[in-house]
């Protein structure tokens, strides 16, 4: 009995010991699996991280490089903004609000409409119009739009279904980005700002009836600097300016020399332009007709109507509106109204 106890001890034991290295061996054999499945891990982990960090750098260079690319052409496009003195001065001025530029646009057309019914009481009839050519079939209408500013304005233009001609303020503190908005329209027109009898607002640098010759060419050519591709000019109010001969006379002496075409806007019976057209023996552009004497829909279109009348009767007319809302909505839907005319531009006419 003792013999087996013994026997079965050793057994025992054997057992035990070979239980403990069969442990053993399978703890590292799984050591050994996670170190190895770590090291591949770890390895592509390491790889994906430095194609991850390749790919950022090859992004990254890119990216400075479009910006790099960015930088350049904005410097390109600020070195052909306007070359305005007070473009700085514009930029510290408060943000013109809707309304407030609304009321300017109102005491700007206005002032222009009311001075010429003005001097339509001293004067019996309007001036003569200087016809460019005699006009055979459909009869054409231009109609052009004044005190052009803002980009609002600009887009409800590029909305009317036909053409019509848009005159853009040069370039100021309160509307800065006219020449830029100006790009957008094939064929324009600069609105001249020139001295008014009754207005209190006029723009920065409008010529009044006591400047130089030198005065006036500097100005022109200053306005080509900014718009080198405009040729036609209106005058923007100057129902005192356009009324002097002697204005007029060196306005249109500096006109050839540029050799630019002037556009009458009468904002006065008194007008001198045709006189002064006729003794530099040129065509003079003259307005038939304002379309928006007052805002009213309704009364818009009669005007249109009127406009298309004179053209019927001649053969040709020139209407002149203002960038007013109502104006613009109804231009936008007055094609059928217009169908009896030709709209061209008004260097087409």
């Amino acid at each position: 009995m003792a013999k087996n106890n013994k026997k079965k001890k050793k057994t025992s034991k054997k057992r035990t010991i070979f239980s403990k290295r069969s442990l053993a061996i399978v703890i590292l054999a799984l050591l050994s699996s996670l170190v190895v499945v770590y090291g591949v891990n770890y390895f592509e982990l390491f790889n994906t991280k430095k194609q991850i960090q390749k790919h950022t750098d090859a992004s990254t260079d890119i990216l400075m490089d479009k910006m790099k690319q960015m930088l350049e052409e904005e410097k390109k496009r600020l070195a052909n903004l306007p070359k305005y003195s007070k473009v700085k001065e514009a930029l510290k001025l408060p943000p013109i609000t809707v309304e407030k530029t609304k009321e300017v646009e109102k005491q700007n057309n206005f002032s222009e409409i009311k001075d010429y019914k003005k001097s339509l009481e001293k004067k019996s009839k309007d001036p003569l119009v200087v016809a460019k050519t005699k006009y055979t079939g459909k009869p054409k209408l231009a109609i052009v739009i004044d005190d052009v500013a803002f980009a609002h304005q600009t887009r409800m233009i590029k909305k009317i279904p036909y053409k019509v001609t848009a005159s853009f303020f040069p370039p100021t503190p309160r509307h800065p980005d006219t020449v830029n908005l100006s790009k957008d329209f094939g064929f324009k027109m600069i609105h001249l700002p020139t001295e008014a009898l009754n207005f209190g607002r006029p723009e920065p640098s409008t010529l009044v009836v006591g400047d130089s010759v030198e005065k006036m060419r500097e100005r022109i050519k200053q306005i080509k600097r900014w718009f080198p591709d405009v040729n036609y000019y209106n005058n923007h109010t100057g129902s005192k300016f356009t009324a002097s001969y002697e204005a007029m006379d060196k306005l249109m002496q500096v006109m050839q020399e540029e050799k630019l075409h002037f556009v009458d806007s009468r904002t006065t019976a008194d007008t001198k332009a045709p006189e002064v057209a006729k003794k530099y023996n040129i065509n003079l552009y003259s307005r038939d007709i304002f379309i928006d004497n007052s805002i009213q829909p309704d009364l818009i279109k009669k005007q249109l109507k009127k406009a298309v009348a004179i053209a019927k009767k001649r053969g040709y007319a020139l209407a002149i509106g203002h960038p007013h809302q109502n104006t613009l909505k109804v231009l936008i839907g007055a094609k059928n109204l217009l169908k009896d005319v030709e709209l061209v531009y008004l260097k087409d006419l």
